[in-house]
This record gives C-alpha cells, structure tokens and sequence, in this order.
C-alpha cells in the first residue's frame, strides 16, 4: 500500500511540475512575444485609446503679385462635426425639468430638430444627417467642411438654443481667391485637403503648405477628455508665401484682350496669351481660354460645353466628357502646349542669318510666288501667289516671303541653322517655375535635309511651346540674351521676411547686341510698314512679327494664329505673344485674328507700364483731344478760340452771344481737327442721319461723316495705311443723331499682308 500510494504522489508531482513547466513557458513566451514581437503594436493601440490627437490645419501660404496685391488667401473656416455616440448619450438621458424621463416620441422629435434645422443652415439633406447617425458609437463623422464664419456661428446659436449635445466645429482653413478667375491657369487651385493640384499651388505646394500641428490629450475609458491630465500642444507652422512676377493690372489688360478676340473669332481651342519683361524674363501676365473661377474650379465656365455634358447619359462616357472639359479650362496652354510657330519663327532665321553674315540687309530676294526645293515634288509657296518680286531682306521679313526664307535658311545650312535653334532654346524645356511643361519635338541636325531645313526656316515642322517661342523671340531683341523665364520673384516667411529671391539668369548669350539691334529696326518695319498694320499703336514704336501656321493633324483646314510683339523699339522693355487656336469666324490670317488684339493690349499697357507714347506729325494730327470744359456760359468767340487752340474746330448756331450748351460734351474724347456744336439760344440741337461706312478706306470714311456733319474716331492700328478698310463702326447706320457726334470706326488690313 505504501508503495503504491508513494508512486502516485511522485505521479502526481511529476503532473504538476510538468503543468508548471508549461504554464511558465507559456508565461515566459507571451511576455517575449508581446514585449519583443508585438509591443510596439500594442502600445501604439493602447495610446490609441488613452490619448486623443488632434492635429491642427497650418495657414496656407499668400501668393500675391508683383505690387503686393493678393491673388491667393487662406482663411479660418469650420468644419462642423457629429458625434453621434454624444448625441444618443445624450438623447437617452433627456428629463424634464422635474428629472422624469422623456417620452420616446419627445426623444425623437429632440432627434428630428437636430436633423432638419441642422440640414437647413448647413444646406445639405436630411438623410445625409440621418446616415451618419447609423453609426451609434463613432464619436467623429464629418456633416460638412469649411464653412464660413456666418454659417459657424449660426449653429454654435442653433446647437445652444436647442440644448443639441454631439456637435462641435473644429478649426480648418480654406482658400479665397480675391479675383475669382484671373490668372486662373497660373495660380491653380487647391483641394479639400488644401493640396495644390495646378499651377504655382502644385508647383509650389511643399512651400505654401507648412507644417501641421498637434493637440495630444489623454481621454477616459468612454473617450471623454480629462480635462487635468496629461496633454502636449505643438503649434502649426505657418506655410511661406510668394511674390509674382505677375502684375495684376497687365493680367487685366491681357484677360479682357483675350476675351474680346474670343468672343469675335469663337476659336474652338480657345486662345492663350504671355506677356514678358525681355530684360528679366520675368512673366507680367499669362493667361489660356477658356479658363475657370478659382473659387469653384469643378464648375464648367463654357455653358454650351456643360450644357451638352449635362444631356448626356450618366455613365463613363458622362464622365470622360466632364473631366474632359474641366481639364481644358484649368490647363495652361502657355506651357503645355506645343504648335507649329508658323511665321513669327522667322525672328529666330533672321537672326541667326544676321550674326553669322549668312544674310544682310543689302541682301537681295527674287520672290516669284514659289520655289521648288531639292527632293520635294511640288513648288512651295508663298502666301503671296503672284509673287513679291526683288526684295530687301528688311522687305522679305515684313513681307513674310517663304520663298526668300528658304533661301536665307539655305544659306545658314543645316549645321548652323539647328546650332542656333538649340541656341535660342528651343530644344529643351524652359524650365519656368510652372507644372507641365511640354516638351517639343523638332528635327536634329542629322535629319535636316534640303526639304526639312525649307519648311524648318519659315516656321513650320519644328514645334515649339508658346513659352519657347516668346524667351526664344525676346532675346531676338533684348540685346541677344537667353534669359530664363520664371513667374515667382521671391518667397517670403510667415513674418514677411525674404526667405529666397529669384532675380534675373542670363543663360547665354545668343547673338551680339549690333544684331539684336539691327533685328529691332527690322521688326518695327513689320508694324509700320506703309503707315501702320493691325498691330500699330498710335504714338509707339513697336516691333512685332505674325505667324499663321496649319494644323496638319486635322481632317479640316485649321490654324493657328499667333503674333510676337515688342516695345518700344528702341529701348525694349516689354514682349506679348498671343495665340488664337482654330478660329471659326473671321478671317484667315494672323494679321487680321491676332494683330488687332496685339494692338489692343499694347494700347492698355504701355501707358501703364509708364512707356510714353511719341507721336509722330502724322499721327499727331489724329490724336485723340478731349473735349475741354468750362466753355457754358462764356461769349461764343471766347469758346472758339479755346476750342482752336487745342486743335478743334467749332461751329456757331443760334442768335445769342453766350454759349448756352454744345455737342460733344466736355470731356468727350475725339480727333484733332473734329468739329463741335456750340449753340448759343434754346435751339433743339439739328440732327444728322449716320452713314454706313463699313468697307471703306479710312479717308472715305473720314469724308463721308464730316458732310453729314458727325466727328470720326479711328481705332484699329492702320488708319493710314492705304490697305485698310473700316471693318466696323459703333453707331449704326441710318440712326439719327446730334450733329458732332463721335463714330467710332476700326480700320484693319483684310487679307494676308505680313503672313
């Protein structure tokens, strides 16, 4: 017996030091496992759930243009958030004054004025509301983001009048843009998330962003805040901000050009525009239509295109087309697009001819309408079908012969015409401070054969990005400095101090100033050429050069249009390009598209750039005079005289000795030599009916409205060339008027003059 009940004990000790064994193991390996494996793991569930963290939105940075004027701001908004787990919290305890619970349906009615009068500030559905109150125990869902000040504050008064538990606004900041469209392609926009998705706010995004903040907080086991324990708060550094190049005024001028040119000629890729300071290469304005508001960037701007969207079917197709069209209006065609430059490229041959004594302007060009060229088997034309005949290479430039450009491309020949081609750039990127840049595509040297090199020395072939074409065209006339283009001009911290600053960066130097200069004069012959083209601008100097390039890629014949420009001539300060893509009314050549808008703009902005015009005898004989004031109530011969001294004339009527009223009124603007109405009794002022004078020369118009007793006002940059015909005119014909009133004609080139 003993021996039995001794062999069982050790039996049982043996079971129990085996049990122990495995339970300390067991013991031992989960605290390896859990410390060594998984420990980290679980300390970050655990902080998870013992601290709260909140991170805190950095104020976004300013982007303001050249004089400080803001064209991007952030500002605080709310987001205002639902906790629903709160809310039945406190739902289900709802008493009444004597502490006894609620009624169910009182309960749901409290629920239902949270839902509807919340759904009605915030202007979103009810069932939104009622979604995110499916998810019982969630102590975070999102009603809505950044709402203004007024909304904010009008829930804070809601959730206080109606006693609503589960509702806080948490701080966010949003984006304004002051000017809603301008500059819209070159700003870009942000997201939800206040990442930059375009231009200089993608471009720049990493130095507007800054860095978030954090509030770290310990809560209890039901997720409430202790409000004495543990907590640590580290502040949002403030995104930096950037000064532009970009001149708020100049992009004004440029945008109001672009939409005038668009809403005549409906050209159905839109149209885009830079203008560029030739001795910094810094961007004064840039701008691609259609373009879009900033403050709602997913709303389409072309109402037909969104009408059309809108009539479809959903599905992929709905969807491809949406994106589509809101990819069109947010691109920037300045950079991201490449086109044949047509004949505004002839800057870049004749310049090159120039300094390498390739040509010269004692050179010579027989034209006789077409030229055929080694491996190609039909003639190649120029625009001029009958032919320029013997001409200059001053008169080959402003008459935009082909036929001579392949000759002056010939004698560069294939190596020095592509050295200077890489020279001015146009074989890379630019490398502007911009997203999506393209990249151009062009014949190398070894590919440059006696057809390639012809088409290449007048335009087309190659392709170039307008960005290319308008640094490659400025160091033409800047001295002959490859400058690189850029949009910022310096960055500043939250405190306004300079942090980084871009100033000017000569790449290289392309052709000597004696060349640049002489191409100048050249170019200016462009514009004046007999007594002004469409581009000329009263009282200015400007240099300038149009291209009128085919789109090959299409079924139809399209172009585009584009043309260079440059003032004043001789001193350079400032250069436009502005493209116009497939035009589908009007004429078909850049002279007549693009060159009345080049004159328009020039018109706006050299006097604002402080340029002052020079006039000319000529042109100061048609040089707008204001009407002068303070001629009511002065004797009729004492009117006249003032009137005469500032280069008017002036026609008495009436039987009194003071001048008791006149037409124009003062202040009217209009041309030397216009005649005004002086009456000096009660008289109805005598009327007159207006001609039709569209179709005419300028002088026949001239003529025509001083014997009906009208003053004539010329627009348009070729009142004295003898080409030029009125295209419009702003009264309409067979109206009647008061004798001395002002018509507004545009005078323009009609046909291919300059192509």
């Amino acid at each position: 017996m003993a021996d039995g009940a001794g062999k069982k004990m050790k039996q049982r000790t043996l079971a129990i030091c085996c049990f122990m064994t495995v339970f300390l193991g067991w013991i031992l390996y989960n605290l390896v496992y859990r410390s060594l494996i998984t420990g980290e793991e679980l300390k970050a569930r655990a902080a998870d759930q013992q601290l709260q963290d909140i991170s805190i939105t950095a104020n976004r940075g300013t982007i303001y243009d050249c004089n400080m004027n803001v064209l991007a701001q952030s500002a605080t908004v709310w987001d205002v958030i639902l906790s629903p787990k709160d809310f039945y919290k406190a739902k289900n305890s709802l008493t009444d004054e004597e502490g006894n619970d609620l009624s169910q349906a009182e309960k749901d009615a409290y629920e239902r004025t949270m839902i509807d009068g919340l759904a009605e500030i915030l202007e979103i559905e009810s069932s939104s509301i009622e979604e995110h109150l499916t998810h019982t125990e969630s102590m975070y869902r999102e009603l809505k983001r950044k709402v203004v000040k007024d909304v904010a504050d009008e829930v804070t008064a809601f959730v206080a009048d109606n006693d609503i538990a589960g509702i806080y606004l948490q701080i966010n900041t949003k984006r304004f843009y002051p000017y809603d469209d301008l500059a819209s392609s070159v700003i870009g926009f942000t997201n939800y998330d206040n990442q930059g998705v375009y231009g200089l706010e993608s471009e720049y995004n990493s130095v507007l962003s800054g860095t978030p903040g954090r509030q770290i907080s310990a809560k209890n086991a039901v997720g409430e805040t202790l409000p004495t324990s543990y907590e640590q708060y580290y502040p949002a550094q403030d995104g930096n901000s950037l000064v532009l190049t970009i001149d708020q005024v100049a992009q004004h001028y440029l945008e109001k050009t672009l939409d005038a040119t668009i809403a005549q000629h409906a050209p159905a890729e839109g149209a885009a525009g830079i203008v560029m300071d030739v001795n910094t290469g810094g961007i004064l304005a840039m701008a691609s239509m259609p373009n879009c508001n900033l403050n709602e960037p997913y709303v389409l701007t072309d109402e037909a295109a969104a009408a059309a969207i809108d009539a479809m079917a959903d599905g992929d197709e709905k969807t491809a087309a949406l994106q589509a069209a809101r990819e069109k209006q947010w691109k920037n065609k300045g950079v991201t697009d490449i086109y044949e430059p047509g004949s505004v490229f002839k800057v870049v041959t004749a310049s090159a001819a120039l300094e390498e004594g390739a040509a010269s302007l004692n050179s010579s060009y027989n034209c006789k309408g077409s030229v055929m060229v080694e491996g190609w088997p039909r003639p190649i034309h120029c625009h001029n079908h009958a032919g320029h005949g013997l001409q200059t290479f001053t008169e080959a430039v402003v008459n935009s012969c082909n036929p001579a450009f392949i000759s002056i491309g010939s004698s560069l020949g294939a190596h020095r015409f592509f050295q200077y081609f890489d020279a001015f750039g146009l074989t890379e990127k630019t490398g502007i401070d911009l997203p999506a840049e393209a990249q151009n595509s062009y014949y190398t040297e070894d590919r440059l054969n006696a057809v390639s090199l012809a088409s290449c020395s007048f335009g087309q072939s190659n392709t170039v990005t307008p960005i290319q074409m308008i640094t490659a065209a400025s160091a033409a006339v800047n001295g002959g400095k490859l400058l690189q283009p850029h949009v910022v001009s310096k960055i500043l911290d939250s405190d306004g101090n300079t942090v980084e600053e871009f100033g000017t960066e000569v790449r290289r130097q392309v052709i000597s100033e004696e060349t640049s200069k002489t191409m100048c004069e050249v170019l200016e012959q462009v514009v004046s050429a007999n007594g002004g083209t469409n581009a000329y601008v009263k009282g200015y100097r400007i240099g300038g050069k149009s291209g009128t390039a085919q789109k090959l890629n299409k079924e139809e014949d399209v172009y585009i249009f584009s043309y260079f420009a440059f003032a004043p001539v001789d001193d350079p300060q400032v250069a436009c390009l502005i493209l116009v893509d497939e035009a589908t009314s009007g004429a078909e050549y850049a002279n007549t598209v693009v060159a009345p808008a080049v004159s328009a703009l020039m018109s706006d902005l050299l006097p604002y750039l402080g340029i002052q015009p020079q006039y000319s005898e000529e042109d100061a004989k048609t040089q707008d005079i204001s009407v002068p004031g303070g001629l009511i109530g002065t004797d009729a011969l004492t009117a006249q005289s003032k009137l005469l001294t500032k280069g008017l004339n002036c026609t008495i009527i009436g039987e009194g000795k003071e001048v008791v009223s006149m037409y124009p009124k003062s202040g009217t603007k209009v041309a030397g030599e216009s005649t005004v109405i002086l009456y000096t009794d009660d008289r109805e002022m005598e009327t007159a009916t207006v001609p039709n004078v569209v179709g005419l020369t300028p002088a026949q118009a001239n003529q025509q409205l001083t014997n009906a007793g009208l003053n004539i006002r010329i627009t348009g940059g070729a009142a004295q060339n003898s080409n030029a015909k009125v295209t419009s005119q702003d009264t309409e014909a067979g109206a009647s008027v008061p004798k001395g009133t002002v018509v507004t004609i545009e005078c323009l080139i009609q046909g291919e003059d300059g192509e």
